[in-house]
């Protein structure tokens, strides 16, 4: 089956993140960092971490790994103005702990330098936390991990069907991929199938400005038995999760955040070297705005559908995806810049197409992203040049266009053009 390359994955992972609704009870629009849209999906993004003799190989050979990334975000509507400006160093290690076990652990620390007007409010100008951190031990079939790290579900990257159970990055988070969340795991592998399951200890809940969260956060937790066929693969989903970004109750402007279930099912079949996805999920108590009465619970179905092309070096990405409310009311608001009347379906689409030339040296890619219904339309382009493995500078540029009474308003006439340059030891 083919695989998606990590630095590939970004036109679809950021049509999904930017083109999710308010109201939706999952990510949330309004908090995804457009400034970080030419690099959201550097390695760090869709991380499936593994046990195997690569990782402990390179564990032994590198006892430590340092990268510094600097980072200008210019908006050029209003005179080129900063808006944001940041390093990010990164010191990380990986070690086998004795035969059966595996460790690894990464340390980042974030300078906001002065003029960002984009510093989250409140937050220091520098800023030191574990952004990743795997203790995994395995034996025969079974293998359990605990840490703080990424772990992804579904098949079509980015459209919030089943990708749900880590938060994207937002404009108080300044970083540039998922956000790590504290995690138990563990799998079951049989010759053709795999059972796993998670316990997320403290789901994130992101914060809105001026907003309090009245409700207390639970503990998610999910399982998933999936199937590996001779070109084809499926899996089903079960679990119970917490929004990664609250509603809020126009009847009382506080922000809630009640966990729901969800079921769901994902497929893929290799087609020589393409790759046609699917996800599915019913989600059954997510919360939504009656007018301004309150807060009530409805169940929503999902459904994207994605197609990956290869032709050598150059790869098509193609998905869309639905959003479909089971018991909709024509009272329904979504608490966008100001409440708008809500959809009973939302579709979303993007395109995009990515490829490399001169050995690999430069690469670039071009995204578009919108609604049929032209609420958004949204064009992202970046270049990347790679003269050497421990040298990689990346020119991007994103522009927007928002209807003023959809809940993308606020992304409206957005620009950004961002210079990246990181280096590697």
């Amino acid at each position: 089956m083919a695989r998606i390359p990590l630095a590939k994955l970004s036109t679809i992972v950021l049509a999904g993140l930017l083109l999710t609704t308010p109201s939706h009870g999952d990510d949330d629009l309004l908090s995804d960092d457009f400034d970080d849209a030419g690099d959201l999906f550097s390695e760090d993004g869709f991380e499936e971490d593994s046990f195997s003799v690569s990782n402990i190989l390179a564990a032994q050979n590198e006892p430590f790994q340092l990268s510094v990334e600097h980072s200008v975000a210019l908006n050029p509507k209003a005179n080129y103005q900063r808006t944001n400006h940041t390093t990010d160093l990164r010191l990380s290690t990986e070690r086998s702990l004795g035969l059966l076990g595996y460790g690894e652990i990464e340390l980042k620390a974030m300078q906001y330098w002065p003029g960002d007007v984009n510093k989250p409010a409140g937050r220091p100008l520098s800023k030191v936390e574990v952004e990743k951190l795997i203790v995994q031990y395995s034996l025969a079939e079974t293998s359990v991990k605990l840490g703080r790290y990424v772990l992804s579900w579904g098949e079509v990257e980015g459209a919030g069907v089943l990708d749900l159970i880590n938060p994207g990055p937002d404009v108080t988070a300044g970083g540039t991929g998922y956000k790590p969340q504290w995690l138990l795991s563990g799998s079951y592998y049989m010759p053709a199938a795999e059972v796993s399951g998670f316990i997320n200890l403290d789901p994130t809940v992101g914060k809105i400005p001026s907003i309090t969260l009245a409700t207390q956060t639970t503990k998610e937790w999910g399982v998933k038995y999936a199937v590996t066929g001779s070109g084809t693969d499926w899996a089903l989903y079960l679990g119970q999760l917490v929004p990664n970004t609250p509603v809020i109750n126009l009847a009382t402007m506080q922000a809630s955040a009640n966990h729901y279930k969800l079921v769901g099912f994902s497929w893929n079949k290799a087609i020589d070297d393409d790759l046609l996805k699917v996800d599915l999920a019913y989600k059954q108590g997510l919360e939504h705005n009656l007018g301004y009465t309150g807060l009530i619970t409805d169940n929503r179905l999902d459904a994207a559908i994605g197609l990956e092309l290869n032709d050598g070096d150059r790869q098509w990405n193609m998905s869309l995806t639905a959003k479909h409310w089971l018991n909709y009311q024509s009272s329904y608001l979504t608490p966008a810049v100001a409440p708008v009347a809500s959809n009973r379906t939302d579709w979303t689409y993007n395109i995009g197409v990515s490829d490399n030339f001169k050995n690999d040296e430069f690469s670039w890619s071009v995204v578009h992203f919108g609604t049929p219904n032209g609420a958004l339309m949204a064009l992202t382009g970046s270049l990347t040049w790679k003269p050497t493995d421990q040298w990689q500078t990346s020119l991007s540029y994103a522009t927007m266009q928002a209807s003023a009474t959809s809940a993308f308003a606020v992304m409206d006439g957005l620009q950004r053009v961002t210079l990246k340059t990181k280096f590697s030891y």
